[in-house]
């Protein structure tokens, strides 16, 4: 029998085991409750790293992300785990390496992960490319005032309403996820003593929102407690006001409330009382074009821009990309075709980073990844400015 290659899927339930283990230690969760978590997601999107038996692992979300008002195919990296005594010897690395090499050949254009070591993940490729940003407000400075619009509890029935008003709210916001079924799991599941509260927002029988939390009581025996929002998406502002309103009315037994929002999000009109932004945590994101070509043509633009440059793009992981690039962009669809020369030279991060719109060419000279000919700087800001990148979902 065949040994089995040294990076690839779980040969069976021994290694499913191992990885579990191995993803346990890594953070500090228990076995049970993430061999379940493994075994969910499937041999397929598994991947480990093998010598003396099972020596690092990973897992994939299968999802889109929105760029341009388009879903761009991406990979979702995630649980990417090394035994402590086994890791600073490059095997991390290693596995990335493979995966990246296993996704240029036959997986999506974009990788996206929340890095816990961001220089493993740059080495590679990787650049930081959006947030995802916590706030916490007190329940007592909501608006109250529902103006109007309905609140409803949700049901199984409505589960096509809130997948349609969420593609609605975040389809033309850059960054956000195209949810794929695994991460909607995650947006709905709840802990085992706490169910998730579903509310549809409606206006004269039209979904205008929706709203899904969590009630948490951090102490065990106090009165009080907090409400976890998972999603509040609202397609208007008097729907913004009717769910925020809904959730004040809670102020009686509960303190405060966390919810996620982008940093620009019309959100904030209603909750920030002074010029300070509530943030109670601010995570970043990083983005890796796996396939360049791919990448570019799948992501949406304005029909308004009309541009045309070469670039000479950098990357020493996954070299079918580099080399000198033509960018032309017309009709709101961007062609890319390899070979020519000339223009500036632009690091594979760099085009990350653009590509999302996290920074501009002047921000990437002054980060030392765009450089020489700066004669197509205007038209490398037009082909990607939009709005500033940002996710509500972690994974």
């Amino acid at each position: 029998m065949a040994k089995p290659e040294r990076y690839g899927q779980p040969d069976g339930d021994a290694e499913l085991r191992a990885y579990a283990a191995i993803v346990a230690q890594t953070f500090a969760g228990d076995i049970q409750s993430f061999d379940e978590w493994v075994r969910a997601f499937g041999l397929e999107n598994l991947r480990i790293l093998r010598g003396d038996g099972v020596l690092a692992g990973l897992t994939i979300y299968r999802m889109g992300q929105f760029f341009g008002g388009r879903s761009v195919p991406t990979w979702g990296i995630a649980g990417v785990a090394v035994p402590p005594e086994l890791r600073g010897g490059g095997l991390g690395r290693e596995l990335m390496a493979a995966n990246l090499a296993e996704q240029f050949e036959h997986g999506p254009a974009l990788a996206t992960l929340y890095p816990a070591v961001p220089e493993l993940y740059r080495s590679l490729g990787w650049e930081f490319a959006g947030v995802r940003c916590s706030l916490r407000m007190r329940l007592a400075d909501l608006p109250r005032d529902a103006g109007g619009i309905e609140i409803r509890p949700a049901t199984i029935a409505d589960d096509a309403l809130i997948r349609d008003i969420y593609t609605r709210r975040h389809r033309h916001e850059s960054g956000c996820l195209d949810r794929s079924e695994r991460i909607w799991e995650r947006v709905r599941r709840a802990p085992k003593d706490t169910p998730v509260g579903g509310y549809l927002a409606l206006r004269d029988g039209t979904p205008v929102g929706y709203l899904l939390y969590l009630q948490k009581r951090d102490v065990p025996g106090r009165f009080a407690f907090d409400i976890a929002v998972r999603d509040l998406v609202a397609v208007d502002a008097d729907a913004t006001r009717a769910m925020l309103a809904f959730l004040a009315r809670h102020r009686s037994v509960a303190r405060e409330i966390t919810l996620v929002a982008s940093p620009h999000d019309p959100l904030l009109r209603e909750l920030m009382r002074t010029q300070e932004v509530p943030t109670e945590l601010q995570m970043a994101w990083m983005l890796r074009i796996v396939c360049v070509k791919d990448a570019l043509e799948a992501r949406g633009y304005s029909p308004h821009v009309s541009a045309k440059l070469r670039i000479t793009l950098l990357d020493d992981t996954l070299p079918g990309n580099a080399g000198h690039w033509s960018f032309e962009l017309a009709d709101g669809q961007m062609r890319a075709t390899q070979g020519g020369k000339g223009g500036a030279t632009l690091d594979v991060r760099g085009l990350a980073a653009l590509y999302a719109g996290h920074h501009s060419p002047a921000e990437l000279r002054a980060a030392g990844l765009l450089t020489g000919k700066n004669d197509g700087d205007s038209a490398l800001a037009a082909m990607f400015a939009g709005p500033a990148p940002w996710m509500p979902d972690f994974f």
